[in-house]
């Protein structure tokens, strides 16, 4: 008879990570908010949330969170903390702590680059259609305004890439 296991059979599942919205991201996010909730710029933070924003404003949101990320990514809790001690913290985790989607924390990071090469005092380029939609007021929501504002530096990123094959 073969003593051969099947490759699922050995796999390791690693048990204090899973997918997002587990009972471990919540706890985590949780830990988290209870830290950040307490500093100044939380309640700026949470304000901003229930109004329509500018780019510009919106881009102090992401860099909000991309603070946050900068701090908190690939550290690990508290041994102590209960479901979920020495965890090491993951950026789902850390939008658990805003109620926010990944997609959020995705298109925060993809805007905060992209800004940077092409936005004011940009280094690639300060594109001025960039500059002008920063100021102008969502026409709808700010979930949309922001996406437009990404398609658009996505647009001016594609452009650049032809336009500098080399880099």
């Amino acid at each position: 008879m073969p003593t051969t296991l099947a490759p699922s059979a050995t796999a390791l599942t690693h048990t204090l990570a899973g997918p997002s919205g587990t009972a471990l991201d919540q706890t985590v996010g949780t830990w988290i908010r209870g830290i950040v909730s307490k500093e100044p710029s939380w309640d700026k933070f949470v304000e901003r949330r229930r109004r329509t924003l500018k780019i510009s404003e919106q881009l102090e949101q992401y860099k909000y969170v991309q603070r946050i990320f900068d701090r908190y990514v690939g550290t690990s809790t508290p041994v102590d903390l209960q479901g979920a001690g020495g965890v090491v913290i993951n950026r789902v985790q850390v939008l658990r702590a805003f109620n926010l989607p990944a997609s959020w924390g995705e298109e925060c990071t993809e805007t905060l680059v992209l800004t940077t090469l092409y936005g004011p005092g940009g280094t690639r380029c300060d594109d001025p259609r960039v500059r002008d939609m920063m100021d102008a007021e969502a026409p709808v929501t700010t979930t949309i305004h922001a996406r437009r504002f990404l398609t658009l530096l996505r647009e001016i990123h594609g452009q650049w890439t032809i336009a500098h094959p080399d880099g």
